[in-house]
């Protein structure tokens, strides 16, 4: 079966305008603000030590709290975002729109956190060395290993086996993908830029960049809930599943 766009953009659309969309919407939000005011944190504490103050007067929401505890501020909040995208997948495949699927808040947590940092750290090399030779093998590589995130956060696979099950999954459909991911990356970019633009006339630099900062929670969102759609869609048409790749309100793990 090939990719099909517009139900992939509808279908992403349609879980996202949704309380567990507008649940995930703001988590991901306050998760933002605080990874940011971690790693200002650090920086103000690190500028201080350098003998630039005046520096740490631009950067908003510094907390008077050490370095090391700043430092491992960062660390925790980058397990929750982990923690998080696992929650968003797991909903957005499953389609649930009122409440979420079951154990999608508890299975397999650890270890699917496991596999996703280290899943993603292994994706991301791939990608920047396949960069580094030629732009095509790294962009080609990208679109191939798309789906290890659902593949460890729906199906509990390993990130050996999630990137093996997601370079199969996306043959055939690997032009599309990549139409697809240039959409979701312009838009972002466009959504993206007029905010900080905006902002960084309007609004203190502080504030400008709380505002920046911010924006990066619907970005990420809507890329999950796309790439989540559209590995259901592809997914349900290898295995020969019938059901249709729409919401389902019944909060229940067999959407999964």
């Amino acid at each position: 079966m090939s990719l099909q766009i517009g139900p992939v953009v509808s279908g992403a659309f349609d879980r996202l305008v949704s309380r567990t969309g507008a649940i995930l919407l703001l988590s991901y939000a306050v998760l933002m603000l605080a990874i940011q005011s971690m790693v200002n944190t650090v920086f103000a504490a690190l500028y201080r030590q350098a003998g630039f103050d005046a520096a740490v007067e631009v950067l908003p929401l510094v907390l008077d709290i050490p370095l090391g505890l700043a430092a491992g501020g960062v660390l925790v909040a980058s397990v929750l975002s982990a923690y998080l995208s696992i929650v968003a997948v797991r909903t957005f495949v499953a389609g649930t729109r009122e409440s979420f699927p079951a154990d999608a808040l508890t299975r397999n947590v650890p270890l699917a956190v496991l596999n996703l940092f280290v899943g993603g750290l292994v994706y991301g090399v791939l990608v920047f060395a396949g960069s580094l030779l030629l732009l095509v093998p790294g962009l080609f590589l990208y679109v191939a290993l798309v789906f290890m995130v659902p593949y460890v956060a729906v199906e509990d696979r390993n990130f050996v086996a999630a990137l093996r099950r997601s370079y199969a999954l996306t043959a055939g459909n690997r032009i599309a993908l990549f139409g697809l991911l240039v959409l979701l990356v312009a838009v972002g970019a466009v959504f993206g830029g007029m905010v900080g633009f905006g902002a960084s006339l309007l609004l203190p630099a502080a504030l400008a960049q709380l505002a920046i900062t911010l924006v990066q929670a619907p970005v990420s969102l809507v890329s999950l809930a796309v790439i989540s759609v559209a590995f259901r869609q592809l997914r349900d048409a290898e295995t020969g599943d019938s059901r249709p790749g729409t919401p389902d309100d019944s909060g229940t793990a067999a959407a999964l």
